[in-house]
């Protein structure tokens, strides 16, 4: 049997209830509240990120929609996405500035073509772009510039682009904004000459012959006389950075240097850290270079030419190459035999004459005093003599005639008995 409630009992229970329900009130009212503050929080977090997002794009900092196609091309909404983690941004209001009337095409065509990493050079990334019509260009993007204006560099663009032989690699157009800097040359479809010497020595090659080295010798020493007689830069090596991956062949297999004058452009502790003549023995005893220091790159690549060695002026990074102009006056001094020429050329007799001829020019190119090497006048003009034989197919046997001995009386002739004797 139960006890009845009190009146007391029925007051204290009345008086909970009532606390209870004003509690229960405050809490749900607060919940609310920071509820409430967390979603305007959120919001302004989106407006802010959204709002940030359409100024980059009105501002052309950043595509406006983001790409996911499988290959790699360039964009049409203000960006080239080339090769693993590269992007680079461009202003599309701006256009190409072209020196030949025969190619001409908007950067929006440009932004669209497909593209591929060629690869890293001192001054940028270069890139293959192949466009709509077909036509294949190489975009080279430039970095570590001199702080120069942009009517200065214009000026200097255009020096380079009247520069202009069979032999050199023509400048096509470029592009200049705040960001970006870019030059538009025309593809070499047949490589260069690092890769034609060096490539595939593990057996699966084509034999490099004599007479197609010959024939880089003179292409790129005219070349390199034109560069010599035509320069317009003070206190500038014409060339400055002559190297066998410079040195490229197109479709028909002309020789066509490429990369010179850029000297002009780029900031000077990079190029000294990078370019060739910076490696020059001048540069060494005096941290000066001259247009001899070209000269003494042409002669270093003719060893390479000679040796099928790889130079360190030429080996790309990882690669350990070889001082060659030390390496080749070792040889001489120690009388090695006809064993300094790659085993690929040595074996054709009727050319060791000419190879010898050759390797005599080089050792006065690289001369360790500048005013006893040649002008590239002279060179061209020697190089030229040098007879091309006619290769006989018993001549392929690569245990070929190596009776001869190159010794110090080799080189042993006077200036005018190597270099210019028939004036």
């Amino acid at each position: 049997m139960g006890f009845p409630l009190s009146l007391n009992d029925t007051e204290n229970s009345e008086g909970q209830n009532t606390a209870s329900g004003k509690n229960n009130s405050s809490n749900i009212l607060l919940i609310f509240i920071v509820v409430l503050l967390v979603a305007i929080i959120l919001l302004l977090i989106m407006y802010y990120k959204t709002s940030r997002k359409l100024s980059k794009i009105v501002n052309g900092q950043v595509p406006a929609v983001e790409e996911k196609e499988k290959d790699v091309e360039f964009s049409a909404e203000k960006k080239i996405a080339i090769g693993e983690g590269t992007m680079m941004t461009v202003e599309d209001r701006k256009e190409l500035v072209f020196f030949n009337d025969k190619l001409k095409f908007q950067m929006g065509e440009l932004l669209r073509a497909s593209a591929e990493a060629l690869g890293h050079g001192i001054m940028g990334n270069s890139y293959k772009a192949m466009l709509n019509d077909g036509s294949t260009i190489v975009v080279k993007r430039l970095r570590d510039l001199k702080p120069l204006t942009k009517e200065e560099f214009e000026r200097i663009v255009q020096v380079i682009a009247n520069l202009k032989h069979p032999n050199l690699l023509p400048l096509l157009a470029y592009y200049h904004s705040r960001d970006e800097k870019l030059m538009l040359y025309r593809y070499a479809d047949n490589g260069n000459l690092f890769s034609r010497l060096h490539d595939g020595r593990d057996g699966n090659r084509v034999p490099f012959s004599w007479n197609s080295r010959l024939s880089v010798a003179r292409g790129v020493a005219r070349a390199l006389e034109y560069l010599h007689l035509n320069n317009k830069f003070h206190n500038i090596v014409p060339h400055g950075n002559l190297r066998s991956s410079n040195v490229l062949f197109d479709a028909n297999d002309t020789v066509l240097v490429s990369d010179f004058s850029l000297a002009s452009l780029i900031a000077q502790p990079i190029a000294a850290q990078h370019m060739v003549v910076y490696k020059s023995p001048e540069y060494g005893l005096a941290r000066k270079v001259t247009v001899q220091s070209d000269v003494w790159s042409y002669g270093s690549l003719l060893i390479e030419l000679l040796t099928g060695k790889v130079s360190m002026c030429s080996a790309p990074p990882g690669t350990n190459g070889v001082d060659l102009c030390n390496w080749v006056h070792r040889a001489v001094r120690e009388e090695w035999t006809a064993e300094i020429f790659d085993k690929e050329i040595s074996c054709q007799k009727s050319a060791l004459q000419g190879m010898l001829r050759l390797l005599q020019i080089a050792m006065r190119c690289i001369e360790r005093l500048p005013e006893k090497r040649p002008a590239m006048r002279e060179v061209v003009r020697e190089v030229e003599k040098i007879h091309t034989p006619v290769i006989n197919d018993d001549e392929d046997d690569a245990s070929g005639d190596r009776s001869f001995t190159v010794t110090d009386d080799s080189f042993s002739t006077s200036a005018s008995g190597i270099i210019g004797d028939e004036r």
